[in-house]
């Protein structure tokens, strides 16, 4: 110990007790997880949106503030709706960012309302905030700025309200045996604004651009491979063919021959005279061909 003093002086003996797991200091209370919550009891019922937003911005303007205090953003936003038949209409919106804004807030309640709309009138109005650190974002001189998360936030609940949350996201490839089953996730941008599940982030590799549908085409045939390409829509690719491979014969779903699903064709990926390469298919149950896509 007189060696370590002499050495190190007092800070050094504070390590070693540290080290040999002493600590002198009183405890100290754990003050807990502060919640953000704020409650309302109308004097009248509410059945409409136009009302309701005033309700919301009220009860969001101190949440907003206190979670600027606390260096704090809504990580989820728990709304619940206590109805004039004492049922409740609950709604969890997951944030991709740390947001605090109270108007953005409130126009993403909205959007959601206006999706999932109560069924009666509103006596109680109850919005619970689960909070984030705030995030901190280092802008660059040399790259193009991207949209702030509240603006990705609200076009992305616009977008769900307007064709359904099912139909608005990052497209994701599905684990199936379908040959262009695919799965939409919910668009979640990183710090820099761009999507982690994006496929647009993956550089020197080809990328094959489906049509959906696809497109019906004529094709002349020599000795049993695409020679030439007919179509009718301008600015599609069309015309000679300079290379093709294949053909990979595909099918599947031929018990559920009832409902359309099934297929059975034969795949082409084919280099044309003006310098796009693209996917063609024979159907083979039908006769026809199909350009199935662009690959990039």
């Amino acid at each position: 110990m007189t060696d370590l003093s002499e050495r190190m002086g007092q800070h050094g003996l504070e390590l070693q007790r540290l080290a040999r797991g002493l600590d002198m200091s009183p405890l100290m209370p754990d003050p807990g997880i502060p919640r953000f919550i704020q409650m309302i009891e109308l004097e009248w019922p509410i059945d409409a949106l136009e009302p309701l937003s005033f309700v919301l911005a009220r009860l969001l303007d101190p949440l907003s503030a206190a979670l600027e205090r606390a260096d704090r953003g809504a990580a989820a936003l728990r709304l619940d709706l206590r109805l004039v038949d004492r049922t409740r209409h609950q709604r969890v919106l997951q944030l991709p960012a740390a947001l605090r804004d109270p108007r953005v807030l409130r126009t993403l309640l909205l959007l959601d309302l206006e999706s999932h709309p109560p069924s009666t009138a509103i006596d109680v109005v109850t919005i619970e905030i689960d909070p984030a650190p705030a995030r901190i974002v280092q802008y660059s001189l040399l790259e193009r700025a991207m949209p702030s998360p509240e603006t990705l936030a609200t076009l992305n609940a616009r977008l769900g309200a307007l064709v359904g949350e099912t139909r608005c996201g990052s497209p994701v490839l599905a684990d199936s045996w379908r040959p262009d089953d695919f799965a939409m996730r919910r668009f979640a941008p990183d710090a820099r604004g761009a999507s982690r599940d994006s496929p647009c982030a993956v550089r020197d590799a080809l990328i094959l651009r489906r049509f959906r549908p696809p497109v019906a085409v004529r094709v002349s045939v020599d000795c049993g491979r695409p020679a030439r390409v007919f179509i009718d829509r301008r600015g599609m690719p069309g015309g000679h063919v300079v290379q093709s491979a294949g053909p990979w014969r595909t099918s599947g779903a031929w018990w559920e021959a009832s409902t359309g699903a099934a297929w059975d064709r034969d795949e082409w990926d084919v280099a044309l005279g003006d310098g796009s390469i693209c996917r063609l298919f024979h159907d083979r149950r039908g006769g026809c061909w199909f350009l199935d896509g662009v690959i990039d």
